[in-house]
């Protein structure tokens, strides 16, 4: 049987198969009321937060941690192993309010089940931009701008070949 860390290790692996980029360790969004994201991905040009609730962790806190994280992602997901039902659950409708996903893992057979798609979140622009850098930080060094443009001419310009 699986179990605490071993699962959230497993959750992040199938996040990876699937195609994310995953963002080493939790992602600390600095200053944040909830500051730490589970697990951080990226797909394509966006960025996603996820919250991974075990089968003993409580739920209610994912939601107010969500709703932080929707400052920084341009996705949230609630991932949790036990399956939220809709007719009795107010924390379901609170998620989906939220704009958040609510995807079902099932460590034993490696099976994400998405109950319900996040929406596109609008994310502070800055808090944005910190999650952006941190993961190119990952791809390695950049290069400078100015130094992806060969120039031949690196004396004054003469404005006069311009009229």
């Amino acid at each position: 049987m699986f179990s605490g860390p071993q699962c959230y290790a497993e959750f992040r692996d199938h996040l990876a198969k699937a195609g994310f980029t995953i963002y080493p360790g939790e992602f600390d969004c600095i200053g944040s009321r909830h500051p730490l994201v589970d697990i951080a991905g990226k797909m394509g040009s966006f960025y996603w937060a996820f919250e991974y609730k075990s089968e003993s962790d409580s739920i209610s806190r994912g939601v107010n941690q969500v709703r932080c994280y929707a400052a920084w992602f341009d996705y949230v997901v609630l991932v949790t192993e036990r399956v939220l039902n809709h007719t009795k659950s107010d924390l379901f409708w609170d998620l989906k309010e939220a704009g958040a996903g609510v995807w079902n893992y099932f460590p034993e057979s490696d099976e994400c089940i998405e109950q319900v798609n996040p929406q596109l979140q609008r994310p502070d622009h800055g808090n944005r931009r910190f999650v952006g850098s941190r993961f190119r930080a990952l791809g390695g060094k950049r290069r400078r701008w100015s130094m992806a443009i060969p120039r031949t001419d690196l004396g004054q310009t003469d404005l006069r070949l311009f009229i």
